[in-house]
């Protein structure tokens, strides 16, 4: 236990290390928030564009959802691509991989901790993100200011939804532990999956019905929708939610918790098996050079 505790404090500090040592302090909390800012911002001009083209005729409760959607996802893609790439940059960057293997450390303790350092940054700026579109939006401002924070619910979401996203990160490291460099962009790929099947910048019924049923087989789909109701309330009957309309935080909260129980429970076996595979192939020491 003692091992697992010392390398979880030293893998996070390691990673905040490798992500905010190359510039200083300032020029870095800067760059946390105009990463998250840049993004939203684009969507902010696309609901715009849209309701003009329509003349008015989208919703205005479409802009919060999109921002408030969009700066809870930036912790998907940070945890999901930093666990990934930490894999990517330990064996064929800094060529240390093996020996932290070796060491007494715990390799899946440790990925966990590097992965922390990303998951900090993504909230950071996901605060922030949220504060600037109160104060530079109206409509975000009224729609998170309509009705009091479900603070409760926040936290049940941001803990259950950190082991989930580390659940995820798990999967994809360990399928990169036995994959060449080229990887790193398997967890891009996913991210962009979720991104679209998960509800992030339109709700479920714009799908297919096929795809719908897809997105409720995701358990980011509950998370980021228990996000949204614990920030924002329930939404109006236009927005066509779909199939996620008429449920309520407990029943978010159970299919989150769920889903999230049977993905660790896999993320855990698939880890084992594949670190496993990896040092008897020795793909943990292997450095493919394209």
């Amino acid at each position: 236990m003692n091992e697992k505790r010392h390398t979880f404090r030293w893998a996070a500090w390691l990673g905040w290390q490798l992500d905010s040592n190359w510039t200083e302090p300032w020029l870095f909390i800067i760059y946390v928030l105009i990463k998250p800012v840049t993004s939203s911002l684009l969507l902010v001009c696309m609901y715009y564009a849209a309701r003009t083209a329509t003349q008015g005729a989208v919703p205005i409760e479409f802009l919060p959802y999109i921002y408030v959607s969009n700066a809870c996802y930036m912790l998907v893609g940070a945890v999901m691509f930093g666990m990934s790439y930490a894999v990517i940059s330990d064996r064929e960057h800094y060529r240390m991989l093996k020996y932290i293997y070796i060491s007494p450390g715990h390799l899946r303790t440790y990925f966990v901790g590097r992965a922390l350092s990303g998951a900090a940054q993504a909230l950071l700026g996901g605060v922030l993100n949220v504060g600037i579109g109160m104060i530079a939006f109206p409509e975000v401002r009224n729609a998170l200011l309509r009705q009091p924070t479900e603070w409760g619910w926040l936290g049940f979401h941001l803990l259950v939804g950190t082991v989930l996203l580390i659940s995820l990160g798990l999967i994809l490291s360990a399928a990169v532990l036995n994959m060449a460099r080229q990887g790193m962009f398997l967890s891009e790929g996913i991210a962009g999956i979720l991104y679209l099947l998960c509800g992030v910048v339109f709700p479920l019924a714009v799908l297919p019905k096929f795809l719908q049923t897809v997105s409720l087989l995701l358990p980011p789909t509950y998370w980021l929708e228990g996000m949204r109701r614990a920030l924002l309330g329930s939404s109006p009957e236009k927005m066509l939610l779909g199939p996620l309309s008429n449920w309520e935080q407990p029943q978010l909260g159970m299919a989150l918790l769920a889903s999230t129980i049977v993905l660790t429970t896999f993320a855990g076996w698939f880890f084992h098996w594949s670190e496993r595979r990896a040092w008897r192939l020795g793909r943990i020491e292997e450095t493919t050079g394209a």
